[in-house]
């Protein structure tokens, strides 16, 4: 659908709505005629709104899940700000799984804290060894 000027013979100018479907052009509706320029205006803004009721009354939008969104979207921002303030989920989770492959290759036989926490930072963040030990400064902080 679109708004379309049209002259008339008179020197007046119509304003009407139409569509083109299939090749076969059809005026929808006439919003108006006018002569002056800011009428004509007018109406093709009037006719830019019918043209926005019309494609909602053919084309309806269902809100079948609208008191359930909306619980949602709030349940998802508070998700949001919660985990914003969370900063170590990262770190524990990779202990969790680091922690058991530790030992069950059997470094837990070298009694050191240092090395573990090392090789664990080694691999969870593979950076540069003088990246590790920027890492391991501020993750645990403790001093090597």
């Amino acid at each position: 659908m679109f708004v379309k000027r049209k002259k008339n013979r008179s020197g007046t100018t119509s304003v009407v709505v139409a569509e083109k479907t299939k090749g076969i052009y059809k005026e929808l509706i006439t919003i108006g005629v006018a002569k002056d320029s800011n009428e004509i205006d007018s109406l093709v803004n009037a006719g830019h709104e019918w043209i926005s009721k019309e494609k909602s009354r053919r084309h309806p939008q269902l809100d079948l899940y609208g008191e359930e969104r909306e619980a949602c979207d709030r349940e998802r921002e508070e998700v949001r700000r919660v985990l914003s303030n969370v900063s170590n989920i990262l770190l524990n989770g990779c202990d969790l799984i680091l922690d058991r492959t530790f030992d069950r290759i059997g470094f837990n036989r070298i009694d050191d804290d240092v090395f573990r926490k090392l090789v664990k930072a080694r691999l969870a963040y593979p950076t540069s060894k003088a990246a590790t030990v920027e890492y391991l400064y501020t993750a645990y902080l403790f001093v090597l």
